[in-house]
């Protein structure tokens, strides 16, 4: 039996999936963005937590349970689905999040919020299974428009879920915001259901791995290695300053009207997000994903300094676009960049190994945000993460160096 039979098959259209995936994870951001940017306001409101400095504190203890769990769970449900098929995990991850993410709303005290968003994070988390799943169904030549358009479906939404969010958290309340968040990530999770297609055959796998056994040191490449380490860099800049958004613009702007604001903020970094997502997609199949690295780390730098900076909202939306523009464009960049060097029938646990290395990098930043904003104040979060950023430049080039030795000899094969 062919290896084909059991990768991307012809019988998949690629473009309907990709339409179905996209929507999906649409949907599943705009849930996502009605309840987590406000995190660090309802610690005020509903659980009374309001000094600055120790609100930043829980934010990060938060935060780091669900980063430790994710990096666990991504590896665990990456190598699940090179054993039992793209669509499942795909489908797991909506439903969890469908049912867990209203308890959050339910918690009595910070302790079992942080409980529940520890389990939640376990069996949730839809991005990487939806990359996967595309991946897998879609010819290599239009992998990084796929992944470019993909990006644009979780930039785009995020800005309506931020939008949305701020309208219901202000008008409605928290709880509201929560189960309106769990019904959507529901409706996600039935459009995969109904309409995406992976046509995965669980025997045929398994015939497939015992005839291509590997072993851990082969998998671990020296380039995927140098991969890996970049996502981590990646994951700890770009993880660092997500909770924290609600607590600048509370320092720029003051606290009324903070969620408003921050819902604008967001929104604007969604739609860098957006943008970035179909430039970089569109690039990605016409020039070498590392040749794109280079220049969107610099920008990237820069504009996540000017957030730092920022000394009005005005100038906060602005710097937050920009940032967003550049800084979104890594990590499809880089997943293209592990594709080209990878075994096709590995690639969801090679995608489980990235995505977990992300997180840690939320692991990381669970501690230091904590620390740097207890320090020198939130401000000094943004610095922090422009300097991680900076730090990726000179660790890009043995990364491109062993690429180029490792595809030429995958090319061989």
């Amino acid at each position: 039996m062919e290896r084909a039979n059991i990768l991307p098959v012809p019988s998949v259209n690629w473009k309907k999936n990709l339409f179905v995936i996209w929507l999906s994870q649409f949907l599943a951001m705009v849930g996502f963005g009605c309840c987590m940017p406000f995190i660090p306001l309802l610690l005020k409101e509903n659980l009374h937590i309001d000094d600055e400095n120790l609100r930043g504190v829980y934010v990060s203890i938060y935060y780091l349970a669900a980063m430790v769990s994710l990096c666990i769970a991504s590896t665990v449900w990456g190598m699940l689905a090179d054993r039992f098929g793209r669509k499942l995990m795909l489908l797991r991850a909506s439903y969890a999040a469908a049912f867990f993410y209203p308890l959050l709303a339910l918690a009595p005290n910070f302790w079992v919020l942080a409980g529940i968003r520890f389990v939640c994070s376990f069996f949730s988390g839809t991005v990487n299974p939806a990359q996967t799943l595309l991946i897998a169904t879609t010819p290599s030549e239009k992998h990084g428009f796929v992944l470019g358009v993909l990006s644009t479906a979780t930039s785009s939404g995020n800005m309506l879920g931020y939008l949305l969010g701020g309208v219901i958290v202000h008008y409605y309340g928290y709880t509201t915001a929560f189960f309106t968040c769990g019904g959507i990530y529901l409706a996600s999770g039935l459009l995969v259901h109904i309409f995406a297609k992976d046509d995965f055959n669980v025997k045929l796998a398994k015939k497939e791995r015992a005839k291509s056994q590997y072993s851990f040191r082969e998998a671990a490449t020296p380039a995927v290695i140098w991969i890996l380490l970049l996502f981590l860099f990646m994951g700890t800049s770009n993880r660092l300053v997500q909770p924290y958004m609600a607590l600048l613009v509370e320092a720029v702007h003051g606290f009324k009207g903070a969620a408003f604001y921050t819902g604008i903020v967001s929104a604007a970094s969604s739609v860098g997000g957006f943008f970035s997502g179909l430039c970089i997609g569109w690039l990605c199949d016409r020039i070498a994903p590392r040749k794109l690295l280079l220049p969107i780390l610099l920008f990237g730098t820069a504009f996540t300094a000017a957030i730092a900076l920022s000394p009005n909202v005005e100038m906060l939306i602005l710097s937050r676009f920009l940032a967003a523009f550049a800084v979104s464009g890594i990590q499809p960049v880089l997943q293209l960049m592990l594709t080209k060097i990878t075994r096709k029938e590995l690639r969801g646990t090679y995608f489980g190994w990235s995505a977990s290395i992300n997180t840690a990098g939320g692991i990381i930043c669970s501690f230091l945000g904590g620390s740097v904003v207890w320090l020198t104040g939130v401000r000094g979060v943004y610095i922090t993460a422009a300097i991680i950023l900076a730090l990726m430049t000179p660790l890009m080039f043995p990364t491109i160096r062993a690429i180029k030795k490792e595809g030429t000899k995958l090319n061989q094969k």
